[in-house]
């Protein structure tokens, strides 16, 4: 016998341990939870902003060296084949100083920007409501580039307006 000490712990004593422990552990697991969830999400927003600027600077760096004379947009695949052009449509061909084509597409979701005959790919995230229109102002050809990037369910919005002067 054990004249004034405890025996042991008692039953009770072992269930409020064990539910003050399920607390702990599941407070625990939603923080990971949701501190995963924070990390994929600015892991999409970072390959969204990456490829918002690869694209910003083939549109800063190419296009805006384009002849304005050059400049063709037509509305579908078939329109470029007939050769006939719009101001606004979701291709756009156009020539360099340098004699260089430029020939711009989306491709299954993907930018397709053909430099001559050679197909980039410049971005990892898919395309979508690519559209090109141009509008002719004093001595230039202002052209108007809009698309969305979207990666795992996250959609940026972007837009250009490129002055082209001959």
């Amino acid at each position: 016998m054990n004249p004034g000490g405890s025996h042991g712990t008692t039953l009770v004593e072992l269930m409020v341990a064990t539910v003050l422990a399920s607390i702990v552990a599941i407070g625990f697991s939603s923080t990971l939870m949701y501190t995963r969830n924070a990390y994929n999400d600015a892991q999409v927003r970072s390959q969204l902003s990456k490829d918002a600027y690869i694209i910003d600077q083939y549109v800063r760096k190419k296009l805006t060296k384009q002849i304005a004379d050059s400049l063709q947009i037509f509305a579908s695949e078939s329109d470029e084949e007939a050769g006939s052009s719009s101001s606004s449509g979701i291709i756009l061909r156009a020539v360099r100083p340098d004699s260089t084509v430029d020939h711009i597409s989306l491709e299954a979701l993907k930018l397709n920007w053909k430099i001559d005959s050679l197909a980039h790919y410049p971005v990892d995230s898919d395309i979508a409501n690519l559209l090109f229109s141009h509008r002719d102002g004093y001595s230039r050809k202002i052209l108007n580039i809009s698309m969305d990037i979207f990666e795992a369910g996250d959609t940026l919005e972007l837009e250009w307006l490129v002055t082209i002067r001959n």
